[in-house]
């Protein structure tokens, strides 16, 4: 440099660099460009194809899916041997067979049994099939309470507590967290009550579902009383005008009489409040525990007097016979059913489409 007649000095010599380092950064961005923009495009044909060719699922196309196990297993089987054979003897036998495999009572299959082979209607056996399910569940149906799945916002109502019960593992957490959002989407006002102060993953799991709603929850310390827990969170949504207050309460066995009457207790503290509190007490029913969600469901009815059922895990291995035979006996409805770890998973219960996706 001296021979140039420069002198550079440190400062100079940073500037140079830092001069260098720009020119070859505008170059890379310069030749690299083009190719973004391609890629960035292509993702985009990609995302739209997408939409284009695998549109949205319908609810009754997920029901249907979900019950594909059960229907191919137990009552599809069922309506295509009545189809193919005449009922003797060794059909008669074979059907029976199924049947106490599908998760219905046996009263139930040997009234259906008796349908079937005295029938002389000109209807398939099929339809026979359900007409029957039908029949068995539709009087206790026509008794559900549709202000657990239409909030409207133009009608001034008192706040409408939605107590929610059930075994351990049944998926009164994630249900509830379900419930709330769909609430919350038709632009109720909510709050929720972490009641399970037994297991603190229980009121995470819960905060991460409201947090996800946008909704209110009202938590207390762990081991602390349930029934304050409730007493609280009813109080709070009836203070603020909420549309609905959720209550989670812990899960227990229904044989322990000292547990089921801790639920009473929180029951009675809620009417405190509101009088006519909880408006609704649901049972959620796995519906994989087969004819076991029967002797549940009886026990806790007999504790709390149930408003309604939501059936969740019906995309497993359930037989779907328990459904039926809750519903004839009890005359409580369902209220939801499940088919999914997904918010659109779980959604109202319609008779018709249930026994469609069913029996097929």
């Amino acid at each position: 440099m001296s021979e140039l007649g420069l002198v550079l000095t440190t400062t100079d010599y940073i500037l140079l660099v830092i001069a260098i380092v720009l020119v070859v950064w505008s170059l890379i961005n310069l030749l690299t460009a083009p190719s973004k923009k391609i890629q960035d495009k292509v993702d985009t044909t990609e995302t739209e194809a997408e939409k284009r060719i695998e549109p949205q699922e319908t609810w009754s196309d997920r029901l249907n899916k979900g019950l594909s196990s059960s229907r191919q297993n137990v009552w599809g089987k069922i309506s295509g041997i009545l189809s193919q054979k005449k009922l003797d003897d060794e059909v008669v036998e074979e059907l029976e067979e199924i049947l106490y495999t599908s998760d219905l009572s046996p009263a139930l299959v040997a009234e259906l049994m008796d349908k079937l082979e005295e029938s002389k209607e000109e209807i398939s056996p099929k339809e026979q099939i359900k007409g029957f399910l039908k029949d068995k569940m539709l009087p206790a149906q026509e008794k559900v309470n549709n202000a657990l799945y239409d909030f409207n916002k133009t009608e001034e109502k008192k706040t409408q507590v939605i107590m929610v019960i059930g075994v351990n593992g049944a998926g009164k957490t994630t249900t509830i967290g379900k419930l709330a959002t769909k609430l919350k989407n038709q632009g109720a006002k909510v709050v929720v009550g972490a009641c399970d102060t037994f297991r603190a993953a229980a009121v995470e799991q819960l905060e991460v579902w409201c947090k996800r709603a946008d909704v209110e929850i009202v938590k207390a310390a762990e081991g602390a009383d349930p029934s304050g827990v409730a007493f609280d969170a009813v109080k709070k949504a009836n203070n603020e005008g909420a549309d609905y207050c959720i209550i989670d309460t812990a899960g227990r066995l229904h044989t322990k009489s000292n547990l089921m009457d801790e639920l009473a207790k929180t029951k009675k503290v809620m009417s405190k409040i509101i009088p006519e509190a909880p408006h609704h007490t649901l049972l959620v029913v796995d519906a994989i525990t087969g004819q076991n969600a029967m002797r549940q469901a009886e026990e806790f009815n007999k504790s709390l007097q149930l408003n309604g059922l939501v059936f969740t895990k019906c995309d497993g291995s359930s037989k779907a016979g328990s459904a039926v035979t809750i519903v004839d006996k009890l005359q409580v409805p369902i209220v939801y059913i499940g088919v999914g770890e997904r918010v659109e998973d779980l959604d109202k219960f319609e008779l018709n489409s249930f026994i469609d996706a069913l029996v097929g």
